[in-house]
C-alpha cells in the first residue's frame, strides 16, 4: 500500500504480498474448466485483466519481507513457497527487483506451502561460478517434525530478523516479528476460524490487551468459494494429444535470466515474456502430455502424462482453451519403479502429503478440497504392459543420467505413439520396441531434445517414425530458429522434425 502523498517516505524494510488466495487459488480452475449457468463472477473477473494488473487474480499465500537491517544491508525472507512459486517470482520478484532470497520459514507441509522448493536454486545467491551455499529453511514440529518448536517463548532468528513462533492449530504454524509488531497467520484448516480455537498464548502475544497492540495483522479471510460447478462435458469427437508443456524443469523464462540479468539479455527468455503465454512458443511450462482417448463407444478419457510445478498454470491456460472438463488418471515417468523402491516412494509421499494418499477423511474436513489419489505401481519392463482409463500403455524404461531409469510410454491401437520426456541413453530393447526396423513404425515419437545437432536428431533417424515432435527445451533453443533448421534436415532425412509448443494439440486415431 503506496502512502499518499505529503505523507513520510516508505521505511527501508517492507513486506511484499507475493500471493493471497487459498489453496486452491483464484480463479478456481474448475469455474472455468466446468462452468456453471451463470459463470463464477469472480473467477470470471480474475481473467478480465492481466495478472498484474488484477486484484481478483490470486496465487498461494506467500509473503516476503524485504528486511533491512541497521547497516543497510537488506536481506529476503519469504513465508511459504507453495504451488504457484515460480509464477510468483517470475511476476513479482522482477517487477520488485528482488534480486535472491536468504531464507524460507514454512508453516506446514501442505502442497500450498511447499510445492515451490525445486524451485528455490533459481533465486539463491549466487554468483554463477561457485557451487550453492547451504540455503537455511525454517520448519516447525507442525510440518516437519524439526528445528523450531512451536512455542512463543522460543524465537529463532532468519536472516537476522527474529520471528516469535504462533501456534494455532496443529497443523500450521505462524510468526511475529519485527521493531514494529508484524503477525503473519497465512494459512488454516479451519474455514470458519473462531478465537475460541486459538491458543491462549497466541491471543496473548498480539493482542493489544496482551503483549502489546500490532502495527499490522496479516490474517487469513476464511471464505468459501463454493462447490465445484456441473459443466458441458461435450468434447472433441476424436483422441488427440495436448502438449500441456514443452519446457525442462526450470521451465521458461528461466526466472534467474529476469531478476539477475546479464549484460547481454538472454534472446530467449526475453522472447518468453514478449507476448502472452498462449501465443508465445517461447513460454514452456514443464514437460507434460496430456491424451484426449476416445474409445470405440466414443467415451472420452483424459490422461496426464506428469504433473510439474507448472500444472496450474497448465491447467488454467490449457484446459480452458481445450475445454477439457477433468482427467481420469495421472502417469509418471520418474524411474523409481521397481517393487521395493516404489513402496518407499509411495510410502515417503504418505508421510510428506497424508491427505493425498489417505482414504477416510477426518471429521470434520468432509469440504476439504484436495485430490484423493489411488496409488498404482507399475514396473519397468517392457514386457509388462497396463491399461489405464481403458487405453494399454507399454512401459519404456531408458537412462536418464548415471544410474538413473526413468520411463517413457509406447500408447495406441490405432496409431503408435512413444513418449520419452527424460532419456540421455536408449536401452537395446526400449529402442528395438519403437523403431521401425524393430517392433513397427512409430506414427508419432514425442523425444526430449537434448542436443538438436548430436543425439536427438540421430535418435531418431534410427528410430525412424512417420513423425518426430521435440519437447523439454532449455533456453537455447529459439522456437522459429531451430524449427527453421529441423526443416531442413526433415527435408534432408525425409522424417518430419519439428520443435513442439505448449498448447499444441495433434489428433491422431489411438
Amino acid at each position: 500500500m503506496e502512502p499518499p502523498a505529503g505523507d513520510a517516505p516508505l521505511p527501508s524494510s517492507s513486506v511484499i504480498f507475493l500471493g493471497t488466495g487459498c489453496s486452491t487459488v483464484v480463479p478456481d480452475t474448475r469455474c472455468l474448466v466446468t462452468p456453471s449457468a451463470p459463470p463464477c463472477p469472480v473467477c470470471s473477473q480474475s481473467l478480465s485483466l492481466p495478472p498484474d494488473q488484477n486484484p481478483n487474480y490470486r496465487c498461494n499465500n506467500s509473503l516476503l519481507i524485504d528486511y533491512c537491517n541497521d547497516d543497510g544491508a537488506h536481506k529476503y525472507i519469504i513465508i511459504d513457497v507453495g504451488k504457484t512459486f515460480r509464477e510468483q517470482v517470475l511476476r513479482w520478484f522482477v517487477h520488485r527487483k528482488i534480486p535472491w532470497i536468504n531464507s524460507i520459514i514454512l508453516t506446514h507441509d501442505h502442497a500450498d506451502a511447499i510445492l515451490g522448493l525445486d524451485d528455490i536454486w533459481i533465486i539463491q545467491p549466487s554468483d554463477y561460478k561457485s557451487d550453492f551455499g547451504k540455503f537455511p529453511v525454517y520448519l516447525t514440529q507442525f510440518t516437519m517434525g524439526r528445528i523450531i518448536e512451536g512455542d512463543t517463548d522460543k524465537p529463532f532468528v532468519s536472516s537476522g530478523l527474529e520471528f516469535v513462533p504462533l501456534p494455532v492449530r496443529a497443523i500450521v504454524a505462524s510468526y511475529l516479528g519485527g521493531k514494529q509488531k508484524l503477525h503473519i497467520y497465512p494459512t488454516s484448516r479451519d474455514f470458519y476460524l473462531k478465537l475460541s480455537m486459538l491458543m491462549p498464548s497466541f491471543l496473548a502475544a498480539i493482542s493489544k490487551s496482551g503483549a502489546g497492540q500490532l502495527d499490522l495483522l496479516i490474517l487469513e479471510a476464511n471464505s468459501l468459494h463454493g462447490e465445484p460447478p456441473a459443466g458441458d462435458n461435450a468434447s472433441p469427437p476424436s483422441s488427440s494429444v495436448i502438449f500441456l508443456g514443452t519446457g525442462c524443469s526450470a521451465a521458461l523464462p528461466d526466472t534467474r535470466c529476469l531478476i539477475r540479468p546479464s549484460a547481454t539479455p538472454c534472446p530467449v527468455c526475453s522472447l518468453g515474456i514478449s507476448l502472452p503465454p498462449e501465443q508465445n512458443p517461447n513460454y514452456r511450462c514443464n514437460t507434460s502430455l496430456l491424451i484426449d482417448y476416445c474409445d470405440d463407444d466414443g467415451t472420452h478419457k483424459y490422461i496426464i502424462i506428469d504433473v510439474g510445478k507448472t500444472f496450474r498454470e497448465q491447467v488454467l491456460r490449457w484446459f480452458v482453451h481445450h475445454k477439457i472438463p477433468w482427467v481420469d488418471s495421472v502417469l509418471t515417468t520418474f524411474g523409481w519403479f521397481n517393487q521395493r523402491v516404489a513402496a518407499m516412494m509411495s510410502a515417503n509421499v504418505a508421510s510428506r502429503f497424508p491427505y493425498l494418499v489417505k482414504h477416510k477423511v477426518d471429521e470434520g474436513d468432509e469440504i476439504s478440497q484436495v485430490a484423493h489419489l489411488d496409488w498404482r505401481i507399475i514396473e519397468d519392463d517392457i514386457d509388462k504392459p497396463f491399461v489405464s482409463s481403458g487405453l494399454e500403455f507399454v512401459p519404456l524404461p531408458v537412462m536418464h543420467g548415471v544410474g538413473y531409469v526413468c520411463l517413457g510410454f509406447l500408447f495406441g491401437r490405432k496409431a503408435r505413439v512413444a513418449y520419452l520426456s527424460d532419456v540421455s541413453r536408449f536401452l537395446p530393447e526400449t529402442e528395438y520396441a519403437i523403431s521401425k526396423s524393430g517392433g513397427g513404425q512409430l506414427d508419432l515419437l514425442i523425444l526430449e531434445a537434448n542436443t538438436l545437432h548430436g543425439e536427438t536428431l540421430d535418435a531418431v533417424k534410427r528410430i525412424s517414425p512417420k513423425r518426430a515432435l521435440l519437447i523439454g527445451m532449455r533456453h537455447e533453443f529459439e522456437h522459429y530458429t531451430e524449427n527453421k533448421n529441423l526443416a531442413k534436415w526433415s527435408s534432408r532425412e525425409g522424417i518430419p522434425v519439428e520443435l513442439a509448443h505448449d498448447g499444441l494439440r495433434v489428433f491422431i486415431d489411438l
